[in-house]
């Protein structure tokens, strides 16, 4: 029967030692786990960011892009319709006569 007091006390620090050494060992590779860890999830954050990032870059520009692009068709329909009063009729501005047998309208 083995009791605490037979083993001899070299064995048990030697043990000890041994024991503590595979704690610090578990607790410095979790460490180093645990900082990997943190540098992957923020590398893949940083990537999912700046993605978002561009996208925003994109819209802001294109929403520019397409306010430049109708203020300018604003402009050129409004000197067309300036310029080219008389050469064009719309469909709502276009005379009706009307004949004298009946009340029919013919548009011209």
């Amino acid at each position: 029967m083995l009791s605490p007091w037979s083993i001899p006390e070299k064995k048990v620090r030697k043990w000890m030692w041994i024991g503590l050494a595979v704690v610090a060992a578990f607790q410095i590779y979790y460490v180093q786990e645990m900082i990997a860890a943190f540098v992957v999830l923020g590398a893949i954050f940083a990537l999912i960011s700046g993605a978002g990032f561009m996208v925003l870059l994109i819209d802001r520009a294109s929403e520019r892009g397409f306010s430049g692009a109708l203020n300018v068709l604003r402009a050129i329909r409004h000197a067309g319709s300036f310029f080219g009063e008389g050469l064009r009729s719309r469909p709502s501005e276009t005379p009706t006569f009307t004949s004298k047998e009946g009340s029919s309208a013919i548009n011209v």
